[in-house]
């Protein structure tokens, strides 16, 4: 992402000072979002890295690679893009001078978010589509980055909206080869892949390529669970479901929907969680409830 967390120093700074991780998360985050942080590089909120720092006594400069202009700026965008708020995205990127940025990555940054702001914003696809070649062909790196990914994603995006199927296929199945590259790599945020998938998985769904969705929720969330991560984790179950639904698998569905539901319940997705429990769900949660109250004080066999 714009800016890259050394989460090594965060981990030296708190070894020194003799806390645990569980102590450095209080009233901050949970104790999953430092070790996040101190292993992985990663942090789903700038917010919260600026308040683990200032708990250190540090700077975020002190664990981040040197900015460049708009660096900040940068990282308040991507943070608003995987939120999905693509207004405040708009309002900020309105603070950049395209004309002050002075790297290829930079600017294809740029080029990539306006692309976006284009999409969501303005519902002006052309403009979008030119975005996003702006950034594929003027300012792309040699290797592959997170950011060929995200624009290539966005013209899948873009040509879905125009109802060109073909084409939108052809840039996300470029997308995903571009982040299965990136998934081994400690230099890219592994939380913004993940969320980046997720976008994917969406629109796989959207396209009713069901098998190809499951395939990527089964290699991201393998990839989560071995780094002991649950970030969404819930947010891949539900699209899972979504999946076995459409396959008429009723019952697989209907599993994989209570698996999302507990763990937006441990991630503190209240929103995934309610949606589930309130409607989706709810006639079975009713049913399960009337079946355990028919046993209330009654010995169990659970050991």
């Amino acid at each position: 992402m714009a800016m890259v967390i050394i989460g090594s120093k965060i981990r030296k700074s708190r070894k020194q000072k003799g806390i645990s991780q569980v102590q450095l998360a209080e009233d901050i985050c949970t104790q999953a979002t430092i070790s996040m942080i101190e292993t992985q590089n990663s942090c789903t909120s700038f917010e919260i890295l600026c308040k683990v720092c200032d708990r250190l006594g540090l700077n975020v400069t002190d664990v981040t690679t040197n900015p460049e202009y708009g660096d900040k700026l940068f990282s308040l965008i991507d943070e608003d893009m995987r939120n999905h708020e693509y207004r405040k995205a708009s309002k900020h990127i309105k603070q950049i001078s395209f004309d002050k940025l002075t790297s290829k990555a930079s600017r294809g940054r740029y080029s990539c978010y306006l692309g976006y702001i284009n999409l969501y914003i303005d519902n002006d696809v052309n403009e979008a589509i030119y975005n996003f070649h702006v950034m594929l062909t003027r300012y792309s790196a040699d290797d592959y980055t997170f950011y060929q990914a995200w624009a290539n994603l966005g013209l899948g995006l873009a040509y879905q909206k125009l109802g060109k199927r073909t084409r939108s296929e052809e840039f996300i199945d470029v997308s995903t080869q571009i982040l299965t590259k990136l998934k081994s790599d400690e230099k890219h945020d592994f939380l913004a892949i993940v969320d980046l998938y997720v976008k994917i998985i969406d629109l796989y769904i959207d396209l009713k390529d069901y098998q190809r969705s499951i395939e990527l929720i089964m290699d991201v969330s393998g990839k989560l669970t071995k780094g002991n991560l649950i970030y969404k984790l819930d947010v891949l179950a539900e699209q899972e479901s979504k999946c076995y639904y459409a396959e008429e698998k009723n019952v697989q569905a209907t599993m994989k929907q209570f698996t999302a539901l507990f763990i937006a319940q441990l991630r503190g997705n209240t929103l995934l969680a309610e949606k589930i429990s309130t409607n989706n769900q709810a006639h079975i949660i009713k049913i399960v409830k009337e079946e355990i109250a028919k046993t209330e004080g009654l010995p169990t066999l659970i050991q």
